[in-house]
């Protein structure tokens, strides 16, 4: 290839395709990176991607309807990269490991994805790019697994900036610009993800941490208790009130946290369980919920969607689906294996 040949791209439309067979074949799209499965099937027709590979980096920007995106150990095995994502519209909320998120526009986040990762999103647009771990020098065992970097703060501005400065360099990029240009952004997110900063502490801090990720893994424990609570944490951990509310006041608090870890397990059980397996008030009391209307109120405000619909929504045309399951392999799926 030619050195002032642009760099390779690739474009998806559903709309194109039309109808369900438009959302199977966004499926298979991104199988590489995800599970996915819509949850509005009125809107399936709106995903697109379009994706530049800019030397070791793949940029894109991504169009999608409401639904959920699963990156689970099937694709994290050898998934030796960073997810960086802004949403331009629209949000999502879900988890990575044990740490819940949510996403707004403007905010920048950054994920391992040698981590499980599941989230329900909204109608939205996102930019994203993915970074190999040596690219940046990222080590799983030393740098946080999960980054946010909020809109309003002067790192996450200034990073936003950065990289739409860099994204919208990419439709006239040429081969021989790419590989300084990559360098120039990994050099940037080095020093804001992997700085010094990010992983020493002092013993106060790091006790404290030690503690707060103890707690919030007992309360994931112990989800199926209808009486779970502050108290339990106190009795259990010797901790005082104040202390507890500090660990939990970047999720809004104890009760906030434990709704919050219940619906996403909800969820993710009902997506996973077939329609004959479980019923919704099942689930819902295996999970704490003592009543299972006050369980369906609090889901669909989380989701945006009701739990028995969560059922029904899910189920894909099986002709359609193995049909692009028979295809060659896509393009975004080779450059994903090649970093």
């Amino acid at each position: 290839m030619k050195d002032d040949a642009p760099v390779s791209s690739i474009q998806f439309d559903a709309a194109s395709i039309g109808g369900r067979n438009g959302y199977d074949a966004w499926r298979e799209t991104v199988r590489c990176i995800y599970d996915v499965e819509p949850l509005c099937d009125d809107e399936i027709q709106t995903e697109s991607l379009e994706g530049w590979l800019v030397d070791n980096l793949i940029a894109s920007v991504v169009t999608f309807s409401h639904q959920t995106f699963s990156h689970h150990s099937g694709h994290a095995q050898d998934s030796n990269y960073l997810s960086l994502q802004i949403y331009m519209s629209g949000g999502a909320a879900g988890t990575l490991a044990d740490r819940s998120w949510e996403m707004k526009p403007g905010d920048v986040h950054i994920f391992d994805y040698s981590r499980e990762f599941h989230s329900v999103a909204q109608n939205s647009v996102v930019a994203g790019l993915t970074i190999p771990h040596e690219a940046i020098g990222y080590d799983p065992g030393k740098h946080p697994a999960y980054l946010k970097f909020s809109a309003n703060s002067s790192v996450g501005r200034f990073l936003a900036d950065a990289y739409f400065a860099f994204q919208s360099r990419l439709p006239h990029l040429k081969q021989n610009e790419a590989a300084v240009l990559a360098a120039s952004l990994c050099g940037l997110l080095r020093g804001i993800v992997c700085s010094d900063t990010q992983d020493v502490s002092s013993e106060v801090r790091k006790s404290r941490e030690e503690r707060r990720m103890a707690m919030r893994s007992y309360l994931d424990r112990n989800l199926s208790n209808p009486d779970l609570g502050i108290k339990q944490l106190l009795d259990t951990f010797g901790v005082s009130r104040p202390s507890v509310y500090r660990g939990f006041a970047d999720v809004g608090g104890v009760e906030a946290y434990i709704t919050r870890r219940r619906l996403d397990r909800a969820f993710h059980q009902l997506l996973s369980a077939s329609p004959t397996q479980a019923r919704v008030s099942e689930i819902a009391h295996r999970l704490g919920f003592r009543d299972s209307s006050h369980f369906g109120r609090l889901f669909r405000h989380r989701f945006g969607i009701t739990p028995g619909n969560v059922k029904t929504n899910r189920q894909v045309s099986n002709v359609a689906t193995q049909r692009w399951r028979q295809a060659e392999t896509s393009q975004l799926a080779d450059w994903f294996g090649g970093i």
